[in-house]
Formats: structure tokens, C-alpha cells, sequence
């Protein structure tokens, strides 16, 4: 990908070369354009930046019209000069957008569906400016280093910072799926298609038929005129199988490599796309990571993330891509399918508290137990936790200052809705965090264009028109793409289960989490900045030599990444400042 970044306004304009320095991708070039008070700079990849009459533009990533043919920043000009802020409603693909409209006074900014390609934006008075990553506004003394405390515990609860926000109180990305105006006026965002509100609860049902020859149609617009050498991250499931059997009939002849990661031989994932492979004839790579290897992975892995997000599987998918980038340019990846077609387990747990009864109040409690580390107060809640979780509360995760609150959704919310999967789905669109976004700038990070087929507004629009009962049934999830996959693919593919991308949790594990405590948490170790509260960390590590159980690995490892965002992009703030030629980087821990 390309990277980018602006601003608008009373700035000194020689900040904008500074801030192109802190742009990490797209070449080693920096472009810088001008127009009156309007500043952009660009390292060109994929994309491109153009001045138009009074318009000036730049975009990044892969940009496609209705029809699934690519679009030149030339196009969005020349689309935005005819139709204004509806040209967007027409885009596809992944995409992130700057605009300075000079005869309106107005900066837009764009951003596809699911936010693949990343975008943030911070403003002061009489100035905007914009960076698909946050490091570059970093450069901006006018930008405070003060931490998003409510996001950041969000996080430590969630894994995630709440849609809208960063760990940066003064940076916020841009929604997916919108354009956001800036003018004289307070900013104003404007929704793009689809739009969910414009949807009601499907009743008809879909052809797997339909289903099956919408992801064709959005993986061959990818492919069309394409003479990179071509990759697909292959997991164990149905998903990113599905991607490489197309690619394949795509490019019958051409070799298509695949790229699986995971903890080794007995990794379900390994094993699964080791078969797919197979299948497809794949060029077949295996990439193992041992938690060992997360000294030198977490910092990298978060330094490219920025906010850090997810747990075992994005240092994992870093090393994924660093070993991809060695034989592909372009990957392909199934991410977004298990959103689009109800594929997580909170798609079952939902369904499961709609269609058993008594499920919605055992599922709720278990999940309040496990966030306040209390015992379920019902007796058969309790017997369920005493079945799975054993006879003692788990610890609560780890929090942020005095202030214990924080942004989540209660996902059984959904269960009283005729259709909560529709509704779920309607939920995510309008407020999606920004998990895609680290997973292209992962790929970038390595010279990796990414593609995710499943993120087309296509697809977008046909599973809102799916309805709940062929999505998740009493024995399955994703039952309607796993039936369109059966035209194309094996019963022992489409139908096997898929596993959660981890480590094996034991005592090697908790060996490594113990050493990471101890490199950043220790006592003796003088930290400019805590921002966990060290009691929390303390409160959550084991006694003796037994493993970690899985709940207390997600929360001291939110709790660890959360301390070397810390002191990458706090403790070191003074180096985005600086002029010096070295700039910043991750930490060494």
C-alpha cells in the first residue's frame, strides 16, 4: 500500500516533510503537493496523488468502480468534480481517501466498508490534519501525547479499542463504510453504501448459488490484469479456502503459493491447510512461531499496528508476512467472511440464547463472571462455569486509573430481535473497529499488497439480504457459504471445523508471559508513563509453576502490549518531534 498524510490549515507547510518522513510504507520516496493552504505527502505504492483544477487528491490501496474495474486517482477526481460526496456511494474496494475541495474551503476524507486500508484525522483551531497512520500526526507538537484512558480500557476488556477511538485522545480514525467533511462547520460524517438503515430483516431466502458466484465475481476483480506473483494466507477453515480455490480456477496454470502459520505439527490450522493445499495444488509454505519468538514479535508487531489489537494471531500474521513478502507481492486472505456470514462464536452464542431456552441468562452471566471475576449467581449458570471454567471465580482483566469505565457492546442484546444476526451484522457496519486495518498494514509492512475479497460492498449488500436461519443452524455456522463452497471444494474443506488461531497455553507459554511481565513491569525498571495499573498485573500472575488458564493469558497479554504501546509512542514521543534523520522505530524489550 501507499501511505499518506496532510493537513489543512494554519500549520507552518514544512512540518508536512517531517511528517512524510513518519510515513512507514509505500517506497522510499516522499511526494509532497501543495494548494494554497493544503498540504499532502505521499510514499507512492498503490494509489497516487493528483492536482485537478481546485481539487487536490490522493488515495491509497485498491479501488474499484461498481463493475469491479479498477479506479485511478485520476477517476476519483474527475467522479467527485461530476457527483460530489455520491461518487463515494459507487467505490469499491479497499480505499482510503483525501480530498481538499479548495472551492468549497473542505477537506474530505473517505474510507471503505470494513476500513481495510487505515485513516485518522486530529484537529485543532484553524487546522485538520490526516495520516492513514497516526505516526506521522505524531510530528505535530500541537497534538498531545495524553492517552485515551476509556479506550485504552475498553481494550484490556475487549481486545479491541471501541470503534471511533484510539489510545490517543486527540487522534481519531475515520468510521468505515463513511466520508467525513470538514469545513467551517463542525465536521460532518456522511454514511456510504450500503447503508444498513436502508435494509430490513430479510425473509427470502438465497441460493448458495448467488452466494458462491458473488465471491467469484469479487476475487476476480482483484485478479483482472493482474502479473504480481500471487498468494493466499491459508487457515485451517472454509474461508480462506474458498479464496484459493477461485484464485485457482482464476489462474489455472499460474503457481499459487499459500502461507500457513501456527504453533507446529499438531496446530489444527497447519493441519487443515496442509490438506487444502493439497487439494488445490498450492505451493505450500508453513511458517511456525513459538512463544519464545514473541520477544522479538510483540514490539514489531505492535509498532506497525499502532493501537494493538487481537492477541495470539497478529504477531503470528507478522511473521506470516515477513515470509510471504520473500516469494509473493500480492496475499490474499478470507478475512471478513466469519462477519458477513455469522462465522464467530458470538454468532452461536447468540442463536443459541434465541432458540434454547434459559441460554441468553446462563450466556450472560458466564460472560459477566468472566469480566468482573465474580462466580455466575444463578446455580445452573454456576454449574455450567463449574463444568467449563472450574470451581473458582477467574480474575478480572487488568484497568486503567481511578476511571473503571469503558466502551463495549453487550452482544446478547441482540438475542430479543426477530433477527439478531441481521441486527448484529447492521451493528458492526455502523460502528466497526479497526481490527482490518492492522491486518492490511501487517501485510504492508513487508511490501505486501492485501487483498480481502470478502470486504466488497457486493458481498456487504448480499448478506444483509440473507436471513438469519441460513447463516447459523442447531449444527453449524456459515451454513449458507459452506453449501455455495461444496460446488468447488471437498465435504471434508467446507465442512471442517475451524479453530482458533493460539498458542497452546501451557507452561512454555507461561514461561515467555512470566518474562515479559518481568522485562516491562519490573520494579526496577523506570517508567516514564503507567498506564495499567501494575497492581492489576501483579493481582493476575500465577503462583508457582502451573499454566495460565486462557482468560488470564488475554488479559496479562492486553495488559503487555498495552505497556509497549506505552513506551513506543509515549515514553518516546520526543523522537517524532525531533528533525533528526534516524526517526523513531519499536522497542527492544
Amino acid at each position: 500500500m501507499s501511505s499518506m498524510c496532510g493537513f489543512i490549515g494554519c500549520l507552518n507547510g514544512a512540518l508536512i516533510e517531517r511528517m512524510g518522513r513518519l510515513l512507514p510504507q509505500g517506497g522510499p520516496e516522499v511526494h509532497i503537493f501543495q494548494h494554497g493552504s493544503a498540504h499532502f505527502a505521499m510514499r507512492a505504492g498503490s494509489g497516487g496523488i493528483e492536482r485537478l483544477g481546485n481539487a487536490l487528491i490522493a488515495s491509497t490501496g485498491h479501488l474499484l468502480n461498481a463493475e469491479g474495474v479498477s479506479v485511478s486517482v485520476h477517476d476519483v477526481a474527475e467522479g467527485y468534480r461530476r457527483l460530489g460526496i455520491r461518487f463515494f456511494d459507487g467505490l469499491d474496494g479497499h480505499y482510503a481517501i483525501a480530498l481538499w475541495d479548495a472551492s468549497l474551503h473542505s477537506l474530505v476524507l473517505a474510507r471503505d466498508p470494513f476500513g481495510v486500508m487505515p485513516l485518522v484525522l486530529a484537529q485543532g483551531e484553524g487546522w485538520t490534519a490526516f495520516a492513514t497512520h497516526y505516526k506521522p500526526l505524531l510530528a505535530l507538537s500541537q497534538i498531545s501525547s495524553e492517552p485515551d484512558l476509556l479506550a485504552i480500557n475498553t481494550f484490556l476488556y475487549n481486545g479491541w479499542a471501541p470503534a471511533g477511538r484510539t489510545f490517543l485522545k486527540e487522534i481519531r480514525p475515520i468510521l468505515p463504510g463513511s466520508a467525513v467533511i470538514v469545513g467551517t462547520n463542525a465536521p460532518k460524517v456522511v454514511r456510504t453504501k450500503p447503508r444498513p438503515c436502508d435494509y430490513q430483516a430479510p425473509s427470502e431466502p438465497v441460493t448458495p448459488k448467488a452466494v458462491l458466484d458473488a465471491v467469484e465475481r469479487s476475487v476476480n476483480s482483484y485478479v483482472l490484469g493482474m502479473t504480481a506473483r500471487v498468494g493466499v494466507s491459508l487457515s485451517g477453515g472454509v474461508d480462506s479456502a474458498l479464496i484459493a480455490a477461485l484464485l485457482r480456477k482464476r489462474l489455472p496454470q499460474a503457481q499459487l503459493c499459500s502461507f500457513t502459520v501456527g504453533h507446529g505439527e499438531s496446530d489444527p490450522d497447519i493441519i487443515g491447510a496442509r490438506q487444502t493445499s493439497s487439494v488445490l495444488r498450492t505451493c505450500h509454505h508453513e511458517i511456525i512461531v513459538r512463544p519464545k519468538d514473541l520477544v522479538e514479535l510483540l514490539p514489531m508487531t505492535v509498532w506497525c499496528l499502532e493501537d494493538p489489537g487481537g492477541y495470539d494471531e497478529f504477531p503470528q500474521l507478522y511473521a506470516l508476512a515477513r515470509k510471504a513478502a520473500e516469494k509473493v507481492d500480492t496475499l490474499f486472505s478470507g478475512n471478513m467472511c466469519d462477519t458477513l456470514f455469522a462465522g464467530m462464536p458470538a454468532h452461536r452464542r447468540i442463536w443459541l440464547g434465541r432458540h434454547v431456552p434459559g441460554a441468553k441468562k446462563v450466556l450472560r452471566e458466564l460472560r459477566a463472571a468472566e469480566l468482573t471475576g465474580t462466580l455466575p449467581p444463578s446455580w445452573l449458570a454456576r454449574a455450567v462455569f463449574h463444568a467449563t471454567k472450574g470451581r473458582h471465580a477467574l480474575p478480572a482483566p487488568c484497568t486503567t486509573g481511578p476511571d473503571q469505565s469503558r466502551l463495549a457492546a453487550e452482544e446478547m442484546a441482540f438475542v430479543d430481535d426477530d433477527a439478531p444476526l441481521f441486527r448484529m451484522l447492521c451493528s458492526a457496519l455502523t460502528s466497526w473497529d479497526n481490527r482490518m486495518a492492522g491486518q492490511e498494514v501487517l501485510a504492508a509492512e513487508f511490501g505486501l499488497k492485501s487483498c480481502m475479497p470478502y470486504a466488497s460492498k457486493q458481498l456487504i449488500d448480499l448478506a444483509l439480504r440473507i436471513p438469519d436461519r441460513q447463516k447459523v443452524g442447531p449444527r453449524q455456522v456459515k451454513a449458507i457459504l459452506r453449501k455455495a463452497a461444496e460446488a468447488i471444494l471437498p465435504h471434508s474443506v467446507t465442512h471442517r471445523k475451524k479453530y482458533i488461531q493460539q498458542f497452546p497455553y501451557d507452561g512454555e507459554m507461561a514461561d515467555v508471559i512470566d518474562d515479559l511481565y518481568s522485562r516491562l513491569f519490573a520494579p526496577s525498571k523506570q517508567a516514564k508513563m503507567r498506564v495499567i495499573k501494575i497492581a492489576d498485573v501483579q493481582r493476575l500472575l500465577r503462583r508457582g509453576k502451573r499454566p495460565y488458564k486462557s482468560v488470564e493469558v488475554r488479559w496479562l497479554w492486553n495488559a503487555i502490549t498495552a505497556e509497549i504501546w506505552v513506551q513506543q509512542f509515549i515514553d518516546h514521543r520526543e523522537a517524532f518531534l525531533s528533525d533528526a534523520s534516524g526517526g523513531p522505530g519499536p522497542i527492544s524489550i
